[in-house]
């Protein structure tokens, strides 16, 4: 082989790998946007980033110990931060926003369900629900959000229609939306045959926080609701331990957690400082400890606040 058919093949290679690496190590901070998930529900959005946010030249990458995660722009939906964002796996209580999506969407907040004797027949996580309680939409969402009540989610997906039609619209939703990782089995997230993932959890979060009502209630530490006829108390807290303040994060907006074994702990948490807001998604914490999802939500919007310019 003659030097020149050597510096030949050299410069080949190198050029072969400087494409690689330009094609398929692109980063957030280099302008990349999410994929077929981030779906024409936002195309318009995202065709209009300029300039996205840039990443400070001296923030290094921040270690999440959870299986999937991802950080999200909230006025842009511009990454800040990925891991394993588009796996599909079970999300467990996190299914629940979507339920109080279609709640909202179909019901009004002062309409009056029964409480039927299937809808208390769930454990683990329950609000208290009575058999044949009469209690508002408003309140169940209370229960559904905060104490993340198993009760409450099945009160109000059987409550106006049939269950199977609830179930459903929350798909038909997550279709609109998108979500193409997304299929809901249930409305509590206790079947682990439904799935997400941490882009379509993210997606659905923002699309939920445009609602004041549910703004209002993922912000609210505690609270005390009751049955229509005021003979029946629910104190109520919010298992997200950002909002409670047990684990402490400036700006905190509120969001949704879940467990299962298989899902493992999650959480989608929003947080706003200085009129931005990120919305942070963590599922599947490596650690099994029930504050692992809160404390790796915080890890990750502290970084991304302070890694960015927005």
């Amino acid at each position: 082989m003659t030097r020149r058919n050597l510096i030949l093949i050299i410069l080949v290679v190198l050029l072969i790998g400087v494409g690689s690496i330009i094609y398929f190590g692109k980063s957030p901070s280099q302008g990349s946007v999410f994929g077929t998930s981030i779906n024409s529900f936002y195309s318009q959005k995202i065709s209009k980033i300029d300039p996205p946010p840039t990443r400070k030249p001296s923030a290094s990458d921040p270690r999440i110990n959870a299986q999937s995660a991802i950080l999200m722009h909230e006025a842009s939906m511009y990454p800040l931060y990925s891991k394993n964002a588009d796996y599909q796996i079970p999300v467990a209580s996190i299914t629940k926003i979507m339920t109080a999506v279609v709640a909202l969407e179909n019901y009004k907040l002062d309409d009056v369900i029964e409480v039927s004797a299937d809808s208390v027949n769930v454990t683990p996580s329950v609000m208290n629900l009575s058999t044949g309680e009469k209690i508002t939409v408003r309140n169940l969402l209370y229960g559904l959000l905060l104490q993340s009540g198993n009760d409450a989610a099945l009160a109000l997906a059987s409550g106006k229609m049939p269950m199977e039609k609830f179930i459903n619209l929350m798909n038909q939703k997550a279709s609109e939306l998108g979500l193409e990782k997304t299929k809901f089995e249930d409305p509590a997230g206790l079947d682990d045959q439904g799935h997400s993932s941490a882009i379509d959890v993210a997606i659905l979060f923002s699309y939920a926080l445009r609602n004041p009502e549910i703004e209002k209630i993922i912000s609210t530490p505690e609270i005390e609701v009751t049955s229509v006829d005021q003979s029946i108390v629910h104190q109520l807290k919010n298992s997200n331990r950002l909002t409670t303040g047990e684990i402490p994060l400036d700006g905190v907006m509120g969001g949704k957690t879940g467990y299962t074994p298989d899902a493992g702990h999650t959480l989608v948490s929003a947080a706003t400082r200085d009129g931005q807001t990120l919305i942070s998604v963590v599922l599947k914490t490596y650690s099994n400890a029930a504050s692992a999802s809160a404390e790796e939500s915080r890890n990750l919007l502290v970084w991304g606040f302070g890694s960015y310019n927005f």
